[in-house]
């Protein structure tokens, strides 16, 4: 399954739109290592501290932060608090694949 940021930079490429695809290219000199972990936090008041281009959405920025830290390690999960990097999001919270299957049985 692809991520929000994924698509919109497939869609860019799609339709050649090379300065909106550099940008997303260049994505980590724009945003400070500093505040991914406030972005996946949902602290909006992120955006007044860049300077991003209008285009850009904060579910972009969100998605893109997920897939960084993604890479890096993989999600705590809020319920068992096990690393697993097979999971999902619920209100921007991860959930591992064992609990979520273990809560899809128990409803």
């Amino acid at each position: 399954m692809k991520s929000y940021f994924e698509e919109k930079y497939l869609d860019l490429k799609r339709k050649g739109d090379a300065e909106k695809i550099n940008w997303m290219e260049n994505i980590d000199k724009h945003i400070r290592e500093s505040m991914i972990d406030r972005i996946i936090s949902n602290d909006k008041s992120v955006l007044n501290e860049v300077v991003i281009p209008k285009w850009v959405s904060w579910d972009l920025l969100l998605s893109w932060a997920q897939e960084k830290r993604k890479k890096e390690k993989p999600d705590l999960c809020v319920l068992c608090g096990k690393r697993d990097e097979i999971g999902v999001y619920f209100n921007n919270k991860y959930i591992c694949e064992r609990c979520f299957i273990e809560l899809k049985n128990l409803g």
